[in-house]
C-alpha cells in the first residue's frame, strides 16, 4: 500500500499520460522519518513558546501595575504592547497544535500552513497595538489625560522588563534559525518591537522628569513608528507564503536534477510551501526512444538526488517528456 512518501512520475508519450507510484486518496497515510521530524521540531518550537509565555507575563504584568500607579501613558501602551506579546505565544501555541494534523485525503498536503496563518495573526495583533498606542499618545498630546508621576521604581521597572525582552528576542531568533520557524521569528519581532517600545517609554519618563508636558504623547507616537514597522516585517516574511511564492531557486534545482544520467533536461520547476516543509514538481526531458520502465528508473534516481540534497523536501512529482529540444529552458509561465 502506498504511503505518504509514493509520488507521482508522470510519463508524457504520444498516448495518454501514465501515472506511477500516485497514492490513491483512500489510502491511510503512514508516518515515516520525515513525520517523525516534523513532530519533533513541532514540540521543540512549543517548548520555546511555553518559555517565552511565562516571561511576557511577567513583563506585562510589572509594566501594567505601574502604568496604573503613575497614569503613563506610554507606559500603559507598552503594557499592552506585553500584553499582545503573550497572546501571541497563545495563538502560536495553538497554530502548532493545528498544524502538526497528519496528512488526510481531505488535506493530502497536510496543514502545516496553519503555522503560517498564526504569524499572520500575530501581525494583525501587532497592527491592534499600533491604534492602540497611537490613540492614547493623540490623547496625552491634546491634553486629555494627566501628566504622570514617575519615581525610580518605574525607571526600574522597564529596564528589567527591556533586558527579560532582549532575552527572549534573543533566545527566540536562535531557536527559530535552528529550526526554521517563521512563526519564531516572527513572535522574535514582535518581542523586539516592545524593547523599542521600552525604550520610548524611558524618554519619556525623562522627559517627564524634567517637566516637558508633551514628551508622553511624542514617545508614543515613536512607538507607534516602531510598532508599525515590525508589523510590515511579519507580514512580508509571511504572506507570500500563504500565497505559494516560490521557495527554491529553479535553475539550483535544475543543476542538482540534471546531473542525473538520462535526464536530457531539466524545466518548469515549481515549488511551493515553507523553508521546513515545501512541495516540488518539475519536467525532465529523456530520449524519445526510452522505455517507460527506464524512463521511470532516472526519475527514481532524479527523486532520490533531491530529497538528499534537499531534506526539507515534503513531496516531490517529476512529469516526464521524451526530449523536443537538446537543452530545454524554464518555461515562463
Amino acid at each position: 500500500m502506498p504511503n505518504s512518501d509514493d509520488h507521482g512520475h508522470h510519463h508524457h508519450h504520444q498516448g495518454p499520460s501514465i501515472a506511477h507510484g500516485e497514492p490513491a486518496p483512500a489510502c491511510p497515510i503512514h508516518d515515516g522519518p520525515a513525520d517523525h521530524a516534523l513532530s519533533t521540531r513541532s514540540a521543540a518550537i512549543k517548548r520555546v513558546f511555553w518559555i517565552t509565555l511565562v516571561f511576557n507575563l511577567a513583563v506585562a504584568a510589572a509594566k501594567a501595575a505601574y502604568a496604573l500607579a503613575s497614569g503613563s501613558v506610554t507606559l500603559g501602551a507598552d503594557a499592552f504592547h506585553s500584553i499582545l506579546d503573550g497572546s501571541a505565544n497563545v495563538l502560536a501555541l495553538v497554530g502548532m497544535h493545528l498544524s502538526a494534523a497528519p496528512a488526510s485525503a481531505r488535506h493530502p498536503y497536510g496543514r502545516r500552513k496553519i503555522e503560517v496563518l498564526a504569524a499572520v495573526g500575530i501581525g494583525v495583533l501587532i497592527v491592534i497595538g499600533l491604534f492602540e498606542v497611537a490613540t492614547a499618545a493623540v490623547q496625552a498630546l491634546l491634553g486629555q489625560r494627566q501628566q504622570p508621576h514617575i519615581g525610580w521604581i518605574g525607571f526600574a521597572v522597564v529596564l528589567a522588563s527591556m533586558s527579560i525582552n532582549w532575552f527572549v528576542a534573543r533566545y527566540e531568533h536562535r531557536k527559530g534559525s535552528e529550526l526554521r520557524s517563521s512563526l519564531l521569528s516572527a513572535d522574535a519581532h514582535h518581542t523586539e518591537s516592545d524593547i523599542y517600545a521600552s525604550g520610548a517609554v524611558l524618554l519619556s519618563f525623562i522627559g517627564t522628569r524634567f517637566g516637558l508636558w508633551w514628551a508622553d504623547g511624542v514617545c508614543g507616537l515613536l512607538v507607534v513608528l516602531m510598532v508599525g514597522w515590525v508589523a510590515w516585517l511579519v507580514f512580508r516574511a509571511n504572506v507570500p507564503m500563504l500565497l505559494d511564492a516560490a521557495v527554491l531557486d529553479p535553475a539550483h534545482v535544475r543543476s542538482l536534477a540534471s546531473a542525473i544520467p538520462g535526464v536530457h533536461g531539466i524545466h518548469r520547476v515549481r515549488s511551493r510551501g515553507t523553508p521546513w516543509a515545501f512541495e516540488l514538481d518539475l519536467h525532465m526531458a529523456v530520449a524519445a526512444d526510452m522505455k517507460v520502465a527506464d524512463a521511470h528508473a532516472v526519475a527514481e534516481r532524479v527523486e532520490a538526488e533531491l530529497r538528499a540534497k534537499l531534506p526539507e523536501l515534503r513531496d516531490v512529482v517529476v512529469h516526464i517528456e521524451p526530449v523536443i529540444r537538446a537543452d530545454p529552458q524554464e518555461n515562463p509561465e
